[in-house]
């Protein structure tokens, strides 16, 4: 369980359930690769509010694999790096970019009026999401958190880590370790 007032992260199974669940939703496609852009990649919701179609292909059209994002549209305004090298998160964004109405957009992802997402608004769809998947506790920063957990626990170092989430501090970063009970008992049991 998190820390009171953080996000709950998501195991395997929960992660599996949430993709299920938003591939029988009525903006499917969309709300995929919100989603695994927050798992995957490790993205404040904030962000991937406002990233547009331009920050994430090149100029031929083709889906990069590494993304500058503009301190305008991060927290803390800062430029840093995003990287969309995960094959489940690249099928899902080319599987949206492909779907939308209309690529001449500059905004990725909007709502169903056609109007550009708020920071706020799409936190708020997926909080929705997560409880009508039955999975209390998630809000639109456990993507974030169970990003960063997956990360350490295959092999990332910590500075790597605090570097890929853009924290100033490792202090930061370790807050956002998670280890359920029988993790913990399998680590012990190996000791």
């Amino acid at each position: 369980m998190a820390k009171e007032g953080q996000a709950v992260t998501l195991n395997k199974a929960d992660h599996q359930a949430f993709l299920a669940y938003l591939d029988n939703s009525r903006h499917a496609a969309r709300d995929r690769a919100i989603y695994l852009l927050t798992y995957r990649a490790g993205m404040r919701i904030g962000t991937v509010a406002q990233i547009t179609l331009n920050d994430i292909i090149d100029t031929s059209g083709k889906l990069k694999t590494v993304v500058v994002l503009r301190k305008s549209i991060t927290k803390g305004g800062k430029t840093i790096s995003a990287y969309l090298s995960h094959p489940e998160l690249r099928e899902a964004l080319s599987a949206w970019i492909e779907e939308r109405e209309d690529n001449c957009r500059e905004t990725l992802f909007f709502s169903q009026k056609g109007a550009p997402f708020t920071p706020n608004t799409l936190s708020r769809v997926m909080l929705q999401h997560y409880k009508k998947a039955g999975l209390e506790g998630r809000s639109s920063h456990s993507g974030r958190r169970s990003f960063a957990s997956n990360c350490l626990k295959s092999g990332m170092d910590l500075v790597a880590l605090s570097k890929v989430m853009s924290h100033t501090s490792i202090n930061t970063t370790m807050r956002y370790v998670h280890h359920d009970e029988s993790e913990l008992l399998n680590l012990i049991r190996n000791v």
